[in-house]
């Protein structure tokens, strides 16, 4: 028998939280937005924390069980644990796999344990207690799990079923008691037989499943991304289990948060201009521990609540800039000598005087991602016009058309985020109307593209700071991570090491001592 994660969405509850989550966000044959792929090598980690954990508990007397049950009609048998003997802990194996189309497995191998038992015979002609060492060889554990949706909403593993097949399985009686219960050791060495499951299972569930189910799909439905925006990571089926890989495919998308009515009562608002695109992913392994998948989709619906909360418009003004010096640039009127929209454009000083201007734009329609082998390309399509303001009133001037090409620089992933920094590549004016005369495509890109270099891309670095969270699918410390754009997709690589065996220092994201890193007792 093997340990084994299944995904059953059959079970009322799952498949009514699995539902729900869904019909929120997707319709029937959506793509996915992102894939998360578990590679076969990431489970090497997770044998060898479990190979410790056990070394450690039955190092500390761990292996507690208290069975009962009659060996006749007038006969009943009560042992307990007490203390472990002996462990050979080099014997010891654990070992981890996929189960094609089921799960996941974890056995534990070789366990060769003896230890020392307290006993109660109760008879009708009293009761006969006293101590026995038992003793197991060649055994092995093997428990069986599944994943599903939690109340909170919530990806975790849970435990199925635990199986042993224990060798040469003894009650080590000494002369004395044997001669005592000649009559019943028969019975209770058949009775510990039918009950190893008993005496093993509880103290490997209460301290393995803890820990498999707080280190690999745990994540929530949802994160939080930004001040209101969220990312949703329901899956839009069953966890999908292959010989190399466990596959879980995300609806994907971005959403905002909305406030609506006298209350303001905040709403989700998941509606997007567009559905999300066929995502093919390889099926090869990528020789990386853990893999994500990332379509256009996942990026362009941030970008789309990014724009819809109006972060790609831009003023330039008094009132809206805080550089000092750029503020004197924006007069139509400078002394001799200096350098300001007057002087730059004369035409517009002898229209204007006394003015400042004011630049704004807006975005006409929502960013475009295009991405394509080492290229991620983000088109934004803009309105920008020009005002003068003179004392109390204000008068445009200029109009035109702006298509930016913005490319995303320095791509990189900690800890289950992905950032990066958003850079304006190139632009093109078109469509300039214009009432001061000297003010034509040339001229206005030429005042962009200073703008740009002075305020516009020292902004859009910023747009994404906080990064990306993708699912926490696998919380070990992260040693090496590679981004890379591919045709269609971003792929984002990352292996891991258990934080006692990392070959180099690393930050862990989890300051906090963990329950399950602690021995207790």
């Amino acid at each position: 028998m093997i340990w084994v994660l299944l995904v059953i969405l059959g079970l009322s509850n799952v498949t009514q939280q699995q539902s729900l989550a869904n019909s929120l966000f997707a319709e029937e044959g959506t793509s996915p937005g992102f894939v998360t792929k578990i590679n076969k090598k990431a489970l090497s980690i997770v044998s060898d924390q479990l190979k410790d954990r056990v070394i450690k508990f039955m190092n500390s007397d761990g292996l507690e069980f208290n069975i009962s049950a009659p060996l006749t009609n007038q006969v009943r048998f009560t042992l307990r644990s007490s203390k472990i003997i002996s462990f050979d802990e080099y014997l010891f194996d654990s070992s981890m796999s996929i189960v094609p189309q089921k799960g996941i497995s974890w056995t534990g191998t070789n366990i060769n344990v003896t230890l020392l038992a307290s006993f109660s015979l109760l008879t009708t002609q009293g009761e006969i207690t006293g101590n026995v060492p038992l003793s197991f060889d060649k055994t092995n554990v093997e428990l069986l799990l599944w994943t599903g949706v939690n109340g909170d909403g919530h990806l975790k593993t849970d435990l199925i079923t635990c199986k042993v097949a224990a060798n040469n399985l003894q009650l080590q009686f000494s002369q004395a008691d044997s001669t005592l219960l000649a009559n019943y050791i028969p019975h209770m060495q058949n009775f510990i037989r039918q009950t190893v499951e008993q005496v093993v299972c509880p103290s490997f569930h209460a301290e393995l499943v803890p820990v498999l189910s707080n280190r690999i799909m745990n994540t929530p439905l949802s994160a939080s991304l930004f001040e209101q925006y969220f990312i949703n990571y329901a899956l839009l089926g069953p966890v999908e289990f292959s010989n190399q890989a466990i596959t879980l495919k995300h609806r994907g998308n971005s959403f905002g948060i909305l406030r609506q009515g006298s209350g303001r009562t905040r709403l989700n608002d998941f509606r997007l201009p567009y559905r999300s695109p066929p995502l093919q992913v390889p099926t090869a392994d990528s020789g990386h521990m853990i893999d994500f998948y990332l379509s256009n989709y996942t990026l362009s619906s941030l970008l789309f609540w990014m724009d819809q909360y109006r972060k790609f418009d831009y003023e330039i003004s008094r009132q809206a800039t805080n550089n000092s010096a750029l503020v004197g640039y924006l007069k139509t009127d400078c002394g001799t000598g200096d350098i300001c929209a007057g002087t730059l454009f004369p035409a517009l000083g002898t229209r204007f005087p006394g003015g400042e201007v004011v630049i704004k734009s807006h975005t006409v329609s929502y960013p475009r991602v295009v991405l394509k082998k080492n290229n991620m390309t983000i088109y934004i399509d803009s309105r920008v016009d020009a005002f003068v303001q003179q004392q109390d009133r204000s008068r445009r001037f200029l109009t035109a058309s702006m298509n930016a090409e913005v490319k995303l620089d320095k791509p990189s992933f900690k800890d289950f985020v992905l950032h990066g920094e958003l850079r304006i590549d190139k632009f093109k004016i078109s469509d300039v109307a214009s009432l001061v005369d000297g003010i034509d495509e040339g001229s206005l890109e030429f005042l962009v593209n200073a703008l740009t270099e002075l305020i516009l891309n020292e902004d859009m670095a910023k747009k994404l700071k906080s990064g990306i969270q993708l699912p926490i699918m696998f919380d070990y410390t992260q040693q090496a991570a590679n981004v890379s754009f591919e045709d269609d997709m971003v792929h984002i690589s990352a292996d891991f090491c258990a934080t006692d065996r990392c070959s180099t220092t690393a930050d862990n994201k989890d300051t906090d001592v963990d329950y399950y890193d602690t021995v207790q007792g």
